[in-house]
């Protein structure tokens, strides 16, 4: 961010504490409190700080008034960071929401301090969800917050945030350095502050986790040429109950976000018809969820991992069917806007030769677009075509290759990853434009 001068970080304080006073009365004891137990911490000015549920960016600014400058900002809100990005506040911008393990996209051990005021709340963040917020943190870091007293809050997660922390404390994964009450001089409501220290080495218990010789050796030996069809479904069915555990925590699967990222890039509106390819258990499907698309169908040949999905009621549709030749999809012509799959294209999987029937069911200037491991060109003769592939159907006017491949590191373990985006022949344009 362009560095503000002391006197601009003043003024920015003042305006914004006094816009709050008149929009939200209460707030400020928060934002007060939490910041003046962080500057007892006295930690160093280049600490890596993470803001929560940046909201107004009040808190940055009393923190830059202290000398800390590395602060970023998190918020699900993407408004709201765009004001916040005009106001100059922050380094970094981060539209998330923390709503389950590895939901902040970032990776573990990366902010000195995590620090929110009144980010967890009944209707925000999930107390549930303070083990995201302690993966993201450097041992010997910090956690700061305050928030509503738990009667105000009024549920049962909230009703069960103490002895979730106690439970922390005995598994040695972080320890409460301090909870204190406090009451708001204005509205006479009662707030809690809690400061939590990772203890170095222990948090979160995938941080230091081996993966296991024999899941790096199942998912090497699924993918290969002339593998038995029935035996990969076989596989993923029996796969199905630890199959995100094992692939998001264990393997730090990537691929499903950088695929959803760059999609959510085109700005297509929220009524576009999209297919899930290999969606497994639906972790792309969820993805694209949290950007507002609900026209979404998931498709796989595994009934096991499709039953996962369905039990989160991810997809509209759930379709059980293996992609392969020219009339493999059970799905009528020109039937989606967009097709995209994560971890679909792989040997013994989806091959290369199946692109045409992919289009087949993409509407005219429809978009393709796929992430894959990195690498398969050379063990399987049908991956060393991929491209020459892609290039033919240039060539006949089929598709254009509108990205790729974009190589990225830490798709799956400890595998590098491709991105492509492929379009349909134009003749009439996917609907554009935010609703």
């Amino acid at each position: 961010m362009a560095t503000l001068s002391a006197s601009e970080i003043q003024l920015q304080l003042v305006t914004l504490k006094d816009d709050a006073r008149s929009r939200s009365p209460g707030e400020l004891s928060g934002v007060d409190n939490v910041c003046s137990e962080f500057f007892k911490l006295r930690v160093p000015r280049s600490s890596e700080i993470l803001d929560v549920a940046a909201g107004s960016g009040i808190l940055s600014a009393e923190l830059q008034t202290g000398g800390y400058a590395n602060i970023d900002a998190l918020d699900g809100d993407l408004p709201t960071l765009r004001r916040l990005q005009a106001l100059r506040l922050y380094r970094n911008f981060i539209c998330r929401s923390v709503d389950g393990v590895l939901s902040t996209g970032l990776r573990e051990a990366t902010y000195d301090v995590v620090i929110t005021a009144g980010g967890f709340a009944a209707d925000a963040i999930n107390p549930l969800d303070i083990t995201e917020m302690l993966r993201i943190l450097r041992p010997e870091g910090h956690l700061l917050w305050t928030m509503k007293s738990v009667s105000d809050e009024g549920t049962s997660e909230f009703g069960c945030m103490e002895a979730n922390l106690r439970s922390l404390e005995k598994t040695g994964r972080c320890q409460v350095i301090k909870t204190s009450n406090f009451t708001d001089p204005e509205t006479k409501t009662t707030g809690v502050f809690y400061l939590v220290k990772i203890l170095a080495g222990s948090l979160p218990d995938y941080v230091n986790m081996q993966v296991p010789a024999e899941l790096k050796e199942q998912i090497s030996n699924i993918l290969v040429d002339n593998s038995d069809p029935a035996n990969n479904v076989k596989f993923y069915d029996d796969w199905c109950d630890k199959y995100d555990t094992d692939l998001m925590i264990q393997g730090n699967y990537t691929g499903h976000i950088k695929c959803v990222e760059a999609f959510v890039k085109l700005g297509l509106n929220r009524n576009v018809n999209i297919l899930d390819l290999a969606a497994g258990t639906g972790l792309l499907g969820a993805e694209i969820g949290k950007h507002g698309y609900v026209f979404v169908d998931g498709l796989d040949a595994s009934l096991g991992m499709l039953g996962q999905a369905r039990k989160q009621t991810i997809y509209r549709d759930y379709i059980v069917a293996m992609v392969d030749g020219l009339g493999s999809i059970p799905v009528n012509d020109e039937t989606y806007d967009v097709v995209m799959s994560a971890n679909g294209f792989a040997p013994g999987q989806i091959y290369p030769s199946a692109i045409p029937e992919i289009l087949r069911v993409m509407r005219p200037g429809g978009y393709l677009l796929w992430t894959m491991r990195e690498g398969f060109q050379q063990n399987s003769q049908k991956f060393a075509l991929f491209d020459a592939e892609i290039k033919d159907l240039e060539n006949t006017g089929s598709a254009e290759l509108v990205v790729g491949p974009v190589v990225f590191e830490n798709f799956v373990l400890d595998h590098p990853g491709k991105f492509y985006m492929l379009r349909k022949s134009v003749q009439t344009q996917v609907a554009k434009g935010q609703e």
